[in-house]
């Protein structure tokens, strides 16, 4: 049993739907469950489950017969094409108050997500619905009873092969008074299901399409992030199809990143699509993240030794990339090289220090080399200096002029006193004559010794002159190239 509550009728406005209305059809379908493996007690009028609320309407739709329920909580059928079942139909009234209820039979759908439910009441049926043909536009029902309707179902001589699906519902129709003040039509439905499987060939299939990922992260490095994946599973047999689902997520070389075990399949009608979104978290970023979708698929309600749906499968790829792992190698790595920069600085630094040391001690080396050298070249230059004064001092003292012509050289000799004038008188012509006679043998020995008395330097003066002088350049020369040799040798 199902139920469905509207609001007090006091309150809708029916006057007020003016041509400028809109009227909404919507459906609040509440289809029964198929039969489980022990079936769900079915509430009669006189014991209903619950009492409804004061000024509400509650009621359901069961399968019956003559003889009223028998237990079932759904219409299933296993007919040939062209074969006709009869069968009845209940609609209880639990609310206190008589109703008109719309009864009729309609195609079973799945909703996106999966649920099973019925076409719009405005839609013209195909399937089961059509062939059900239960149609009453006004079936009063008293306050706190029933109404049973008995109906025929014949299944058409070119039936596919397979399941069919649809419902039997029994519907009131309200007006809503929105926010805005505008007035909607809204069918409120409670039914019950008809399972009709039509006797032929069984080909059990679905098929995965559709598969899409996508992938979301916050900034926080090695926390992974959330992967969603879609796909759309359809039942591409004639069988109705439950089943397991696994999606695997994998990195680079196949890498296995995460597993995800979203709920079994629902019941998946054939023809129907069912959307399936699940996800995955904690998925590290590693780049390329695919995600795998496996499918096994099984039958619903099929005799034994039938066959079974093949698994499917499905892949979607989609980046994650891992952005705050790139930050922050990327700080790293800056980091490494500002420290590398800053060490090749101190090592440069400390080479161009060591090198000025080193050019300073060779420096100093140098001067500390060539300091003797400069002392000896100096002792030798004036020893050749004072060997050259002393060769040519005994020449130049040679070399001093003799008196020249017309000079003479006066010796003066002066007589101690005698005490006779005779010895004065005599003597002086004696001495007189002896000086002139000296004079004359000072001439004469002048004449001898060669005239003005000049003496030039001999060839023997010469040669020692030079000698002193070439030993001198050379012992000089080699001293500059120690010295040069020297100086090299310390830069």
């Amino acid at each position: 049993m199902a139920r469905a509550l509207r609001a007090n009728p006091s309150r809708s406005r029916p006057g007020r739907l003016a041509g400028a209305l809109a009227a909404v059809l919507a459906s609040a379908a509440v289809v029964a469950a198929p039969a489980a493996a022990e079936p769900t007690p079915t509430p009669t009028p006189s014991a209903p489950a619950e009492e409804p609320a004061a000024g509400s309407v509650s009621w359901s739709v069961q399968p019956s017969s003559a003889s009223g329920p028998d237990g079932r909580t759904s219409f299933t059928y296993e007919l040939d094409p062209g074969a006709t079942v009869s069968d009845v139909v209940r609609v209880n009234n639990f609310s206190d108050t008589p109703q008109v209820f719309r009864v009729y039979s309609q195609d079973a759908i799945n909703t996106p997500e999966g649920s099973f439910s019925l076409l719009e009441g405005t839609e013209t049926p195909v399937d089961v619905g059509l062939w059900a043909a239960v149609s009453h536009d006004g079936v009063e029902v008293p306050p706190g009873g029933f109404v049973d309707l008995p109906f025929t179902l014949t299944v058409p001589a070119n039936a596919t092969p397979g399941d069919h699906a649809g419902g039997i519902v029994a519907s009131l129709t309200d007006v809503v008074t929105e926010e805005n003040d505008n007035q909607v039509l809204v069918e409120n439905r409670v039914g019950t299901r008809i399972y009709l499987r039509v006797g032929g060939e069984l080909a059990p299939s679905v098929r995965i399409q559709a598969v899409s990922a996508s992938f979301s992260s916050g900034w926080v490095p090695f926390t992974g992030g959330d992967l969603s994946v879609t796909y759309e599973l359809e039942n591409t047999g004639n069988v109705r199809l439950t089943g397991s689902q696994l999606v695997d997520v994998e990195g680079p070389l196949g890498v296995g990143l995460a597993s995800v075990h979203p709920d079994d399949l629902p019941e998946l009608l054939p023809g129907q699509k069912y959307t399936v979104t699940t996800e995955a978290s904690g998925v590290q970023r590693l780049g390329r993240v695919s995600a795998r979708v496996s499918i096994d698929p099984a039958s619903l309600n099929v005799p034994e030794g039938s066959p079974e749906p093949p698994d499917v499968s499905g892949v979607a790829s989609v980046w994650a990339v891992p952005w705050p792992e790139l930050v922050l190698l990327l700080v790293v790595v800056a980091v490494l090289l500002l420290l590398r920069r800053r060490s090749r600085g101190r090592r440069r630094r400390a080479a161009d220090a060591i090198a000025a040391a080193e050019a300073r001690g060779r420096a100093a080396a140098a001067a500390e080399l060539q300091a003797p050298q400069a002392q000896r070249v100096i002792a030798v230059v004036v020893a050749g200096v004072l060997a050259l004064v002393g060769l040519l001092a005994p020449a130049a003292v040679a070399s001093e002029d003799p008196p020249g012509p017309g000079e003479m050289d006066v010796t003066v000799t002066v007589p101690s006193p005698s005490p006779t004038g005779s010895d004065t008188g005599a003597e002086p012509g004696s001495e007189s004559g002896g000086a002139g006679g000296a004079a004359g043998g000072a001439g004469e020995s002048g004449d001898e010794d060669g005239g003005p008395g000049e003496h030039p330097p001999t060839g023997a003066d010469v040669a020692g002159w030079v000698l002193v002088g070439g030993l001198l350049v050379v012992f000089g020369t080699l001293m500059v190239r120690s010295m040069r040799r020297t100086g090299e040798a310390a830069a």
